[in-house]
């Protein structure tokens, strides 16, 4: 009598490549590329976790089980150093199109804006196991220097001296950098550099002198009443006068110093 035995048959399939965490898992093919049908444990491939795969024939085949290796790769989350913040108005930074660890794709705004702080999203480019990411960036707005008032002050007396500190914290140049005793002006204060500041201006009026002016007093005999000087101009300077009074026996010049103020 002749017996055959039927060798068993290793089923064969193609190799699933490698995959993204997350991604849509492939369908494992219950028939081989040799022809072999039967079921795989566990049935539906893991899309977070790589693993093995065990095939088991259909009773009735020649055929031994086998195994398939799937490899789930991780996702990486692309990183970026931080951007400091910047003043408004400067010169925006430009967004790294690779991450620090390799990652290449495209953010969302595209462009930095250079007047308000917001947050940039990273989607990575096709083809790689990498997830989305933010970078917050901050614009820290411009402060506008403030400085108290400075009296207007009559012409040729001290001038005063512009302070380089604002009242709130800014420090800077004045541009005149010395007030006129004579004339009136604008002055501008320029914050020093890393200050996120705005120049600004201050207005100084400087008062013309006026001349006070007296009715002249006629010549009067020697020994008569001496006429009294008067303690307010004709064109309203109050003061006093030196000597302050008037000698009725001999001419003299008399000085009016106006009162202060």
């Amino acid at each position: 009598i002749d017996i055959t035995v039927t060798p068993s048959v290793t089923p064969a399939f193609a190799a699933i490549p490698a995959f993204c965490s997350g991604s849509t898992a492939p369908t494992l093919q219950t028939t081989s590329t040799n022809g072999i049908t039967g079921t795989w444990s566990p049935v539906v491939v893991s899309n977070t976790t790589s693993g093995t795969y065990t095939f088991t024939p259909a009773v009735g085949q020649c055929a031994t089980t086998t195994t398939l290796d799937v490899t789930v790769t991780p996702n990486v989350t692309p990183t970026f150093a931080a951007i400091p913040a910047f003043c408004s108005g400067s010169t925006a930074p430009t967004l790294p199109g690779t991450s620090t660890n390799g990652i290449t794709g495209t953010w969302s705004p595209a462009v930095v804006s250079n007047t308000t702080s917001g947050t940039y999203t990273f989607t990575p480019a096709v083809g790689q196991c990498a997830t989305t990411t933010t970078l917050d960036i901050t614009v820290t707005p411009n402060v506008t220097p403030t400085f108290a008032a400075i009296p207007a002050f009559c012409s040729s007396s001290t001038a005063p001296t512009l302070p380089t500190t604002s009242t709130n914290g800014i420090t800077g140049t004045w541009s005149p950098a010395v007030v006129s005793n004579t004339t009136s002006g604008t002055y501008t204060f320029t914050p020093a550099i890393g200050q996120c500041a705005t120049t600004t201006t201050i207005d100084i009026t400087v008062t013309p002198s006026v001349t006070p002016t007296f009715a002249a007093i006629p010549a009067f005999c020697s020994g008569s009443v001496a006429p009294t000087l008067p303690t307010t101009s004709t064109n309203g300077i109050t003061g006093t006068w030196s000597p302050a009074v008037v000698s009725n026996t001999t001419s003299g010049t008399y000085t009016f110093t106006p009162a202060i103020g």
